[in-house]
C-alpha cells in the first residue's frame, strides 16, 4: 500500500506540474489539462458526443462545447478528489495497522500494557520446508508485579471506599443504603464482602434502620490472582429521621392541624405565623397554565405565520376559478359588441366601465383586470402592450389566446375575427360545463364523509334496541 501511495502521490505532483498554465484552483487545474489532452487524442471517455447532445437539451441557447467543457472539468475534478482521498485513507490505515502490530522484525510478540486487556492476533507460521499455517491466539496483558499490585490496591480501597459510601456523610453516620461494588472499571480486584450483622446491614447494602444507633463490622475481601488483601471496616448505623423538607412538611402539618381544630366553629382560619422557635408565611399553590398558554401562543403564531401564505396562495387560486368563470361572459359581450360595430378598444373599455358602474365599484376579478388595462391606454400604453400585460396579470391561459387574437388583429388587420372569437366562445362554454361538472362531483365527494357517519348513527341506533331485546 506504501507503494501504491508513493505511485500515486508522484502522478498527482506531475500532473500538477504539467498544469501549472490552466487556471483555476490545483485540483481544476489538473482536470482541466487532462480534458484538453483528452479531445487533442479522442479519447472516447473524455469526448462523448451523446453528453454535448444531452447538455444542449437540458440549457437551450448555449454553446455545447462550453458546456461539455465545464461538465468534463468538474467530472474529472470529481474523480481526483476521490483518488487521492481514498489512496490517502488506504495509507492512514496501512500505517494504522502497522503501528497497532503485536509482533516485532525480532520475532517478539508484545504483551498488552496492564489495564489494556487481552488481545487476539492472527499469525501465521512458516516452516522451512513444510507448508505454512495460520494461527489464531490470545496474547493475555501483562501481568503487574507485587509492588505493583501494592501500589495499584492503595488506589483502588480509597475509590472503592468512597463509592460505597454513597449519599451517606461518614462511615459513622450511616443512615443512608450503601453501594458497594464487586469490582471497579480499570481494577483488575475482584471484591467480596461480609457484615457482622445482617439484621441491621444486609449483603446488598440495604439498611434496616434500628431504633438506636448500632455497631457493624464490615469485612472486605480483594482477591487478584496470587494477590489477596482482607479489610474491617468499622460501620455506625444510626436510625433514619426526617430530613429537610419531610421534617418541615410535619412540623407545618402539625402546625396547621392545631390551628384547624383552634378555628374549628368559626367561618375561617388563622393560619400560625411561627412553626416551633421559626416565624412561617403562607401561599395558596395553585396550578399555574402559564407556561402552557404561552407555548400554545408560540405554537399558534408560528402556524398563522406558516399557514398565512398558504390562505394567501387559496386566495389567489380561488380568484383565478373566478375570473375563468366571469371569462365566457366577457368574451361574449365582446363578439356582441364587435359585431355591432364598435372598436376593440372602445368594446373592451366599455364592457369593464359598466360592470363595475352597475356593481358600485365592486368590480370582479376580471373586469378589474380589464378596468386597470383601460387606465394604462388611458395613460399613453400601446394598445398591444395593455392586452399582453393585462393576459399576464390574470394568469388564464384563456385570457393569453383571447390577448394574442386582439393584438394580431391591431397589427394585420383580420377580417375573420368575429368567427375566431365564436369558436372561442364555443370552447369557453364548453370549459365552463366542465368546470361546474368538476365541482360537482366534489361537492358530492364532500358529501360522502357525513352519509357515512349518519348511517353509522342509524346503524347503531337500529342495532343495540334489537341486541338488548335478545337479551345481549
Amino acid at each position: 500500500m506504501y507503494l501504491t501511495g508513493i505511485v500515486v502521490a508522484a502522478g498527482f505532483i506531475l500532473l500538477l506540474c504539467l498544469a501549472r498554465r490552466e487556471e483555476g484552483k490545483p485540483l481544476e487545474r489538473m482536470a482541466l489539462y487532462l480534458y484538453k489532452r483528452g479531445c487533442i487524442y479522442r479519447i472516447p471517455l473524455l469526448n462523448a458526443h451523446h453528453v454535448q447532445r444531452d447538455l444542449e437539451s437540458l440549457y437551450p441557447g448555449q454553446s455545447g462545447l462550453l458546456l461539455q467543457g465545464e461538465y468534463y472539468r468538474k467530472k474529472i475534478g470529481l474523480l481526483l478528489a476521490v483518488l487521492g482521498v481514498g489512496t490517502l485513507l488506504g495509507v492512514l490505515a496501512s500505517v494504522g495497522a502497522d503501528m497497532g502490530r503485536s509482533l516485532n522484525g525480532q520475532g517478539e510478540l508484545l504483551r498488552p500494557d496492564r489495564g489494556e486487556g487481552a488481545r487476539w492476533v492472527e499469525l501465521e507460521a512458516r516452516v522451512e520446508g513444510e507448508q505454512s499455517c495460520n494461527i489464531r491466539v490470545e496474547v493475555p496483558e501483562r501481568r503487574a508485579t507485587g509492588q505493583e499490585l501494592a501500589e495499584l490496591y492503595e488506589e483502588f480501597w480509597v475509590t472503592w471506599k468512597e463509592q460505597t459510601l454513597g449519599d451517606n456523610l461518614s462511615w459513622q453516620e450511616i443512615s443512608l443504603p450503601l453501594a458497594p461494588a464487586e469490582e471497579l472499571e480499570g481494577y483488575p480486584f475482584a471484591v467480596s464482602w461480609e457484615s457482622s450483622d445482617r439484621e441491621v446491614l444486609g449483603t446488598s447494602g440495604a439498611i434496616h434502620a434500628p431504633l438506636e444507633p448500632a455497631a457493624v463490622t464490615l469485612t472486605v475481601e480483594s482477591r487478584y490472582r496470587d494477590f489477596y488483601r482482607r479489610e474491617e471496616l468499622m460501620i455506625r448505623v444510626i436510625p433514619q429521621t426526617l430530613e429537610g423538607t419531610r421534617e418541615l412538611a410535619a412540623r407545618a402539618m402539625e402546625a396547621y392541624a392545631l390551628a384547624q381544630e383552634e378555628y374549628a366553629v368559626q367561618d375561617r382560619i388563622l393560619l400560625p405565623d411561627s412553626v416551633g422557635e421559626s416565624s412561617v408565611s403562607w401561599r395558596e399553590v395553585r396550578e399555574d397554565h402559564g407556561l402552557t398558554l404561552l407555548l400554545l401562543t408560540l405554537a399558534a403564531a408560528a402556524a398563522v405565520y406558516i399557514f398565512q401564505d398558504r390562505d394567501l396562495h387559496r386566495q389567489v387560486l380561488k380568484r383565478r376559478e373566478q375570473m375563468k368563470e366571469n371569462y365566457p361572459v366577457v368574451l361574449n359581450k365582446l363578439i356582441l359588441y364587435l359585431g355591432a360595430g364598435m372598436t376593440v378598444r372602445g368594446a373592451f373599455q366599455k364592457i369593464a366601465t359598466d360592470h363595475c358602474a352597475r356593481r358600485g365599484g365592486e368590480c370582479q376579478p376580471l373586469y378589474q383586470e380589464m378596468l386597470y388595462a383601460c387606465n394604462r391606454l388611458q395613460a399613453g400604453v400601446s394598445e398591444s402592450r395593455a392586452y399582453e400585460q393585462w393576459a399576464a396579470r390574470t394568469g388564464l391561459q384563456e385570457c393569453a389566446r383571447l390577448s394574442a387574437m386582439l393584438i394580431q388583429n391591431l397589427k394585420k388587420g383580420n377580417a375573420a375575427l368575429l368567427d375566431r372569437l365564436r369558436e372561442e366562445g364555443e370552447r369557453a362554454l364548453q370549459e365552463e360545463l366542465r368546470l361546474h361538472r368538476k365541482k360537482g362531483e366534489e361537492a358530492g365527494t364532500g358529501l360522502l364523509v357525513p352519509m357515512v357517519m349518519m348511517m353509522a348513527i342509524v346503524m347503531v341506533l337500529v342495532m343495540v334496541p334489537a341486541f338488548r331485546s335478545f337479551g345481549l
